[in-house]
This record gives C-alpha cells, structure tokens and sequence, in this order.
C-alpha cells in the first residue's frame, strides 16, 4: 500500500477569480484531512516546455480544462482525475452529446450544425431550415455558469445570434418547456451517487445559481442516479456533476460537468464533495 501520497492541483494559469480560489483550497484541505499533500500549480508553475521534467507527484488533481496540458501531462505517465479526455469531452457541448448519443443516453433532441471557420462565419442559414417548432436553446459548444446558453423564440432571433457567433462551434436543443428554470445537480464521485440538490429560478430559463437562482436539496429516485452514473459511465469520468432536466418523457441529460463547482453544494447540504474526491483517489491510488 502505498503512503504519503503527494498529488499536484492543476488550476488555471489566468482565472483568478475568489470563487476559484475558495474551490481550490477546500480541495488541498480535504486532501489534507485525508493525509495527502495536494499542491497547487498551474501551467506556467509547472514550466512544461520542450526539455520539461515530469512532476514528482503521484498523481494528477486536473481541475482546468487545459486539454493540450493535461495530455502532455498523460503522455508523461501521470495520472489524472479526472482524464484528459473526458474534460475534452465535457467541456464541448457537441462533443458531450455525441458521446452520450452513442451510449444511448436520453438527452433533448439536440442538432450540430455545419462547421465554419475564421473569416467565413455563417454566410447563408440554410441548416435553420429544419427548425420549424420554436423556441430552442441555442448553446455555444464552450461555456459555464449557463452563460452562452439562449432561448431563441424565432428564425429571425436565430439568425442575428449566429451571426453574433462568428465562426464558434455551437449546438441547438430542443426546449423541454416544463423544465423551464429548473434542473436537478446530481453529484457524482466512483460510481456513486453522493447528493443532488435541485435548482430553481423563477425569473430565467436557467436554473443555474449563478443567475439568481436557488437551491435545495433533493433526494433523487433510482431512474434519475442510474441516468446520472451511465452519463458518468459513458464519458469515463472518475466524478462530475450532471445536470438532469425532468421532462414529461422523463429525466433527460443536460449537460455533465467534469470539475464541477460544488460550492453552492457544501452551502446547501453541508456535504463538502472535495472529501469524497479525495478519499476516492486514495483508494484508487493505495
């Protein structure tokens, strides 16, 4: 078995923002409380240029979405949690939905449109053809706190949002009209689910805390947690947070989040989710 675990916290070499840094030292705490050094650096701390050395640690902590850096960090045989892939996965909408497509993992409908590039953007809108039962959810492929998520009432509304978008990559949803400020954050660590809170926004089509919504803790049923672990399942992530609407069809995946924000978990519960990443990768580890 293996002891005096030392793990390396990879955060963002620019977000600096005091809810990062709140996230970032409950985490090293909640290693520390497990008995493993967690320490924090970021990708210019770890200066991983061309003649870079692999970090001493046993284990990576990746809690940035820095894909080229944390599989530069694979390549170099270190472990992360969660893995290069399932971030890259996750943090693209398209890509998230076409994994868990395969899986065939209920989400809304959702349409990718055609790819564009620099300097080209959307010159004809000819794909909006297939929408015809607004309003949708238009959302570009990168995006948090429900920022660069729109509800779009109109093929005029669609068409001056997109050129808005330039050349970004984004996906279109179908708009589960009964969900309608409202989703369920299921807390995922090693297959199990730990919690969920329900959030609640009486004012936006976002549910999301950060756009005035609130929240409360819920107890979901088992077709609500075996969605939640098959969505985990399917992107191989070690823990995650998923966003589950609840539809008239039954619970749909929003969207799974790879480091998930659980801050306003810990408010609302008291449960703090940084102690059962850590004891997880003490187990997967020793």
């Amino acid at each position: 078995m293996k002891e005096n675990l030392k793990g390396c916290l990879v955060v963002n070499s620019y977000q600096d923002d005091n809810k990062f840094k709140t996230i970032y030292q409950t985490l090293v705490d909640a290693f520390k409380s497990e008995g493993i050094v967690l320490e924090s650096k970021n990708a210019i701390d770890l200066g991983l240029g061309i003649d870079s050395k692999k970090p001493n640690v046993d284990f990576i902590l990746f809690w940035d979405k820095d894909i080229y850096l944390a599989k530069k960090l694979e390549n170099m045989g270190l472990r992360l949690f969660n893995n290069a892939q399932a971030i890259e996965e996750c943090d693209n909408k398209a890509l998230t939905y076409l994994r868990l497509s395969k899986k065939h993992i209920p989400t809304p409908k959702t349409y990718i449109p055609p790819k564009t590039f620099v300097g080209v953007s959307y010159p004809h809108f000819k794909f909006l053809d297939d929408l015809s039962n607004y309003p949708y959810i238009f959302k570009e492929a990168y995006g948090s706190y429900g920022n660069q998520v729109y509800l779009v009432n109109n093929r005029k509304a669609a068409e001056e949002l997109i050129k808005s978008f330039g050349y970004k990559d984004f996906i279109i949803q179908e708009y589960i009209k009964e969900a309608k400020g409202r989703d369920i954050r299921i807390n995922v660590v090693g297959n199990q689910v730990i919690n969920a809170i329900e959030r609640t926004n009486d004012n936006d089509f976002r549910s999301n805390l950060s756009n005035g919504g609130h929240g409360k803790e819920y107890i979901p049923n088992d077709e609500i947690k075996e969605l939640a672990l098959k969505a985990c399942e399917a992107l191989n992530l070690d823990f995650a947070g998923v966003d589950v609407l609840i539809s008239n069809k039954g619970p749909l995946i929003c969207e799974v989040n790879s480091n998930p924000h659980f801050l306003s978990t810990l408010e609302i519960t008291g449960h703090n989710l940084a102690v059962d990443i850590a004891k997880y990768i003490k187990e997967q580890l020793c």
